[in-house]
């Protein structure tokens, strides 16, 4: 789950698929006009969550969302198959839809359009890494006595300190 915030400081949340992580954070792609786009050109500061309810635990992560370079958005691109790459010219993500058929219309069009030729990555779709600053790992436990673990990034040390639950 993936929360942002608008330019008129509404806060938004909803799943993405986390694609890669690193070192240096985790990787997420999208349509740059898109709502979770346009959010993240004003306020880059969002917040991650992963549950597992079979496993009675979750991790929080706070930090800052970074576009990443043209070379690996058009890696994971090239990566993606045929019809997600159309999908992704023929998607205005987050814009109205007047009905189904436009959007099968406007996929129609991408599909003759690319017929036999190399599918490039749209300019208005890439992917972001979510710097982490703050990480948390919460377990269930009995009488609602929750176990947490917060690590904080301070420079380049991660300090860690026990939560009440």
């Amino acid at each position: 789950n993936l929360a942002t915030v608008s330019s008129s400081l509404q806060p938004t949340s909803r799943m993405v698929l986390l694609k890669s992580f690193n070192i240096n954070g985790f990787v997420f792609y999208t349509n740059l006009n898109s709502k979770k786009g346009e959010a993240l050109k004003n306020n880059s500061q969002v917040a991650l969550n992963f549950y597992w309810k079979s496993m009675q635990r979750q991790v929080c992560i706070e930090g800052k969302a970074k576009i990443i370079s043209r070379q690996e958005a058009d890696k994971y691109f090239d990566s993606r198959p045929k019809k997600s790459r159309i999908s992704a010219w023929a998607s205005k993500q987050s814009f109205e839809l007047k009905n189904r058929e436009e959007l099968e219309n406007r996929l129609t069009k991408y599909k003759k359009k690319f017929e036999g030729l190399k599918i490039p990555r749209p300019k208005n779709w890439s992917g972001f890494i979510v710097e982490p600053q703050l990480i948390e790992f919460w377990q269930k436990m009995p009488s609602r006595l929750h176990d947490r673990t917060q690590f904080v990034k301070v420079n380049y040390d991660w300090i860690s300190r026990k939560l009440y639950p």
